[in-house]
């Protein structure tokens, strides 16, 4: 869900980010942004800079997407998860808490990709490639100082401090046991 009524949605066998516009008759589209072919668009996030991140999962790249002053929605940076493995894919995709750090989970090696969100927000930089601490990180969300990660494969989710200066992710807190969690939503 975007400002003003607007909804985006991925999709990932065609590679393209569809926006929406919420009326009473339904949803109505609005325009298709198309990423590079084969990169598998996932997850998006809404910054408060007003960019757009996606996550693609076959690709993985984090792309940055904002609107111009029409409105219309175009591509204006990407940057890939560097250091993960070929066959690996990209699953969730979240914020710091303030905004300031993307956090991308990568299964097969298990990993979290840390970018940096740079100037107004339109550009990232990778910064580094966390361990997961568990098997297959399907999900993830950040509360408070702390990266909650769902291991589907491990059967757990684990707690991952984080960095207070640079975002990273650390070693393992705490493990709970949880059958094959896929989807986790945090208390508010």
């Amino acid at each position: 869900m975007l400002p003003r009524g607007l909804l985006a949605t991925t999709d990932m066998g065609l590679d393209l980010v569809r926006f929406w516009r919420s009326s009473g008759a339904g949803l109505r589209l609005t325009q298709e942004v198309v990423l590079p072919k084969g990169s598998g668009p996932r997850h998006g996030v809404w910054h408060p800079s007003g960019h757009l991140y996606v996550v693609t999962e076959l690709s993985r790249e984090v792309f940055v997407l904002t609107p111009d002053a029409e409105g219309r929605w175009r591509v204006v940076s990407g940057e890939p998860l560097l250091g993960t493995l070929e066959g690996d894919t990209a699953a969730e995709l979240s914020t710091s808490r303030d905004g300031t750090v993307l956090y991308a989970g990568v299964r097969g090696s298990d990993t979290i990709g840390v970018l940096a969100v740079r100037g107004a927000g339109e550009a990232l930089q990778f910064t580094a490639l966390a361990e997961a601490g568990t098997h297959w990180p399907r999900h993830h969300v950040v509360v408070n100082d702390t990266l909650l990660v769902a291991g589907q494969l491990a059967d757990e989710i684990v707690s991952l401090p984080l960095d207070a200066r640079t975002g990273v992710p650390g070693r393992v807190r705490h493990r709970t046991a949880s059958p094959s969690p896929t989807r986790l939503l945090p208390m508010r």
